[in-house]
């Protein structure tokens, strides 16, 4: 009986040091695919320009809180929310129900700011949120997870489920049984149970997640319920062909509200493209430019697969530059361009242009009055392949948001020939890249690093200087939202430009939820010859 009660003593001191072992672990639990960020997407919608972020939905049933941002000059009103279930379940081949499954209303007020409403999710997979003004409806897309038990995870919870049931069997066995050796039995599975569940927690740090639906995987209702069903690579293959922008929609008369219709097409098939990412904040960063230089930021809204919608107004009449910047599941990031852009005829007196800072050569500083804020543009020496850092400062204080979560953005074209109609150029130009400032820091002297390496693009993540930074987002925690007002005054950019001659430049900011928009030109020196 002494051996016995030996045994089981320190079987029940391993099964209580394995228990406190997994626990130590502590990461069986983030293997599961189910945690995730908030999700940020910049909206064009009618007039409005808007923000709509889709707060984690942490269970299901559960809410989904809505978070509307509105901005200077947007008028107040209704706006409606209905989210629909989308997807097709590979075992069934059915479609999920098409009828909105939740809805709710967000009243906007007039003053800029956040405005909330909450819907009700029902299950867990692919949705589309239908954000509606009236007269237009954008449809955005987007997964609510599932709370996924990992494999890891199952043999943890049976390893010890196993060993919790043999435990008092040994006991039992051990104090009635003739003979006490049989008591090992049940005690030798006790024990490969607490091995197989130790074993479990301490790999399981180890084991990579299975791929992603909606960021690596087309999302179904399969494998966001089960991605660990999902018999795929873990690595993603990044092979989907580039995206063809086409322009259609009615024409756009100058001075003149009217939508401007775009299509995406896939490269190699022709079809639809309909797995856009969110990627900065948007679905797609549209970039207009003008015939005198006037930049348009906007984000179309999407109305159907492969089908987006922008309202605009658009100032003069002429040609107009444009190239849209998304990011395709599969297929990596895409800076892509209209074949010839798209012309307005004349309508109503154009407005006047804003003042541009030039720079370059001699001159290394310049300012100039945006919408009421006084900005000033200091350069490093712009010399083609050499970095270059232009910082913008904005005042004294240090009151910017994030816009499309970032501090800055610096959108730029060129080397521009001497052209009055400078959109002709800018659609011509073998540089129209994107890029952005995550605020000042301590890494001054770095320069960006291209997203692609294409011909006639480059995109961007330049450095920045001194000061506050932007912390992005890490293990499902939120980027701060456009709320925060803590940022800058200096905003600083570094790039290196591959070719001599004059640049446009557009640095962007928000304060006061106003995006204030400062046209630079840049004249960029020729290097020395290796």
């Amino acid at each position: 009986m002494a051996v016995v009660a030996g045994v089981g003593r320190a079987l029940l001191v391993a099964a209580v040091c394995a228990l406190l072992a997994s626990i130590g672990a502590g990461s069986v639990s983030a293997d599961s695919a189910s945690s995730g960020a908030d999700i940020s997407v910049a909206q064009s919608l009618g007039d409005r320009e808007l923000t709509i972020i889709l707060r984690r939905v942490t269970s299901v049933p559960g809410p989904l809180r809505v978070d509307v941002v509105t901005h200077t000059g947007t008028a107040p009103g209704q706006l409606t929310l209905a989210a629909t279930p989308t997807g097709v379940s590979t075992q069934s081949m059915q479609p999920a129900p098409g009828a909105p499954a939740a809805e709710a209303i967000v009243e906007l007020g007039g003053t800029p700011g956040m405005y909330s409403a909450t819907v009700r999710m029902d299950r867990a997979g692919p949705w589309e949120l239908a954000v509606g003004d009236g007269t237009r409806v954008a449809r955005i897309p987007f997964i609510v997870p599932a709370q996924v038990t990992s494999p890891p995870e199952r043999l943890v919870y049976g390893g010890f489920l196993v060993a919790g049931v043999l435990l008092p069997v040994a006991v039992v066995i051990a104090i009635r049984a003739r003979r006490s050796v049989w008591a090992l039995v049940p005690a030798a599975g006790m024990v490969a149970g607490v091995a197989v569940s130790v074993t479990a927690a301490l790999l399981s740090v180890s084991l990579p997640l299975p791929p992603q639906p909606g960021g690596q995987l087309d999302p179904t209702r399969d494998n966001v319920t089960d991605p660990y069903a999902v018999n795929q690579p873990l690595i993603s293959d990044f092979s989907r062909p580039p995206v063809l922008l086409t322009v259609a929609g009615v024409p756009v008369t100058a001075g003149q509200p009217g939508d401007l219709d775009l299509v995406l097409n896939d490269a190699a098939t022709g079809a639809l493209v309909d797995d856009l990412v969110v990627h900065d904040s948007a679905l797609v960063h549209l970039l207009l430019v003008g015939p005198t230089g006037r930049l348009s930021h906007l984000h179309p809204i999407r109305i159907g697969p492969g089908r987006y919608q922008v309202h605009l107004a658009a100032p003069e009449a002429g040609r107009y530059a444009l190239s849209a910047e998304l990011a395709r599941r599969g297929g990596g990031v895409q800076m892509v361009r209209a074949a010839s852009g798209f012309t307005v005829p004349p309508g109503a007196t154009p407005e006047s242009a804003s003042a541009t800072v030039h720079l370059g050569g001699a001159d290394k500083a310049a300012s100039a009055v945006v919408e009421g804020n006084q900005v000033t543009v200091v350069t490093t020496t712009p010399v083609a392949g050499v970095p270059t850092t232009i910082t913008a400062e904005f005042g004294a204080g240090a009151d910017l948001q994030p816009w499309l979560g970032m501090v800055g953005h610096l959108i730029m074209a060129g080397p521009l020939p001497d052209d009055p109609n400078i959109a002709a150029a800018v659609q011509a130009s073998p540089i129209w890249g994107h890029g952005h400032s995550m605020g000042a820091t301590s890494m001054q002297g770095m320069s960006g690093m291209s997203g692609m390496d294409m011909p006639g693009m480059d995109m961007t993540e330049p450095a920045a200087s001194r000061g506050a930074m932007l912390m992005p987002p890490a293990n499902g925690e939120s980027a701060p939202d456009e709320t925060v007002a803590a940022y800058g005054p200096e905003v600083p950019f570094t790039y290196t430009f591959p070719l001599p001659g004059r640049y446009r430049l557009w640095i962007q900011v928000e304060r006061r939820y106003t995006v204030l928009t400062v046209p630079v030109v840049l004249d960029v020196a020729a290097g020395a010859r290796p």
